[in-house]
């Protein structure tokens, strides 16, 4: 079984080359971060009910307002009724919790494959290779991010693939999410 594997990553290595270095590599990044965020929507659609979610995070909303004036005011009335409503609050929460994990549930085994065997194709002799350059210096603004997620470079902060789909990822993923219509929302 090992050797399939072996013989798979050289395969890929080989049929994919242009993607593995600048300027190519950013690209195919983002590329992954994009299919595997719209899998993830797709699923989210398909398996939850999102209706349902967004009626529940406004009665959330509501609640936590009325918690907070209740609070505020130490109303008894408003109090006993926050108090009442709290485990029926707190069931929908937990419904909710079930209903966004269940998508990744399903795909939790190819998305570690995937993102595995792109951890083995964006290293080359045990070291992270750069996928992309910051064109600034965002290790002296934010110092943790050295060698977390890249590495100074000549012309700014050079990011690994882990870095740079990190990025992507976090920009990427609620633009995406507002447009396939997962995304939780409040009124």
């Amino acid at each position: 079984m090992q050797d399939l594997l072996v013989d798979f990553m050289n395969w890929f290595i080989v049929t994919f080359q242009v993607v593995r270095y600048r300027p190519y590599a950013p690209l195919f990044v983002m590329l992954v971060s994009v299919s595997v965020s719209t899998m993830s929507n797709l699923a989210m659609r398909r398996f939850a009910d999102m209706r349902r979610l967004n009626r529940y995070q406004l009665e959330i909303k509501q609640f936590r307002e009325m918690e907070k004036e209740a609070q505020r005011t130490q109303n008894e009335k408003l109090l006993r009724k926050v108090k009442r409503r709290k485990a029926y609050i707190d069931n929908i929460q937990r419904g909710m919790l079930g209903a966004r994990c269940k998508p990744s549930l399903i795909f939790i085994i190819p998305f570690m494959f995937i993102f595995s065997m792109l951890r083995g194709f964006y290293n080359e002799g045990g070291t992270d290779l750069i996928v992309a350059v910051l064109p600034f210096d965002a290790h002296e603004l934010l110092p943790f991010v050295n060698g977390m997620l890249g590495t100074p470079v000549d012309g700014g902060f050079g990011m690994t693939f882990w870095g740079f789909y990190f990025l992507v990822g976090l920009g990427l993923s609620s633009i995406l999410q507002r447009i396939m219509g997962t995304q939780v929302m409040t009124a």
